[in-house]
């Protein structure tokens, strides 16, 4: 009896009305122009969208903050949308404390690994860096990886974190 009833179940499981037929929906071209850009020109540390900008080498920020930790060498990522007349422009700070245990420091910046220019620090405090940016060098709409790196950095002994600067702003004029 109980071989009839589970053949009885099987059989009317396995039964069912075959599915309809729909049209396939209308087909659309992706426009990557109609897009909105993650990432644009310019970017400072406390806006709500500066983690679309961040490669690597940026701590975490404190809530209500404008800068941000970065390792010895910080990587954004920027877009343009002209390549005419640009200039690279960073904005950030060489920490009291750990000035005293590195002394004089060598900031370097690049774009996709070419550098753009370098600058020494002889004293801690707010700096601003701004150097013009040959246009063979930039691409337009498409993302560029740009880094700032510190040639000496201190080391925390307790966790080994690395501090390289606090940056505040980073990006591209016109």
């Amino acid at each position: 009896m109980r071989r009839i009833l589970l053949l009885g179940m099987c059989i009317l499981c396995a039964c069912s009305t075959e599915p309809g037929w729909y049209p396939l929906p209308m087909q659309r071209v992706f426009d990557p122009n109609a897009e909105p850009k993650v990432v644009g020109a310019i970017i400072s540390m406390d806006s709500p969208h500066v983690d679309n900008y961040i490669v690597r080498g940026v701590i975490t920020r404190e809530p209500g903050s404008s800068w941000r930790w970065a390792n010895p060498k910080a990587e954004l990522r920027f877009a343009l949308s002209g390549t005419q007349g640009v200039k690279f422009t960073a904005d950030f700070v060489i920490a009291d404390e750990t000035f005293k245990i590195t002394g004089p420091v060598v900031m370097t910046f690049t774009v996709d690994g070419k550098p753009i220019g370098s600058a020494r620090y002889d004293k801690p405090g707010e700096k601003h860096f701004e150097t013009a940016v040959p246009a063979a060098l930039l691409k337009e709409d498409e993302p560029m990886m740009v880094a700032a790196e510190v040639d000496k950095f201190y080391q925390s002994p307790q966790d080994g974190a690395q501090l390289g600067f606090l940056l505040i702003r980073m990006g591209f004029t016109q």
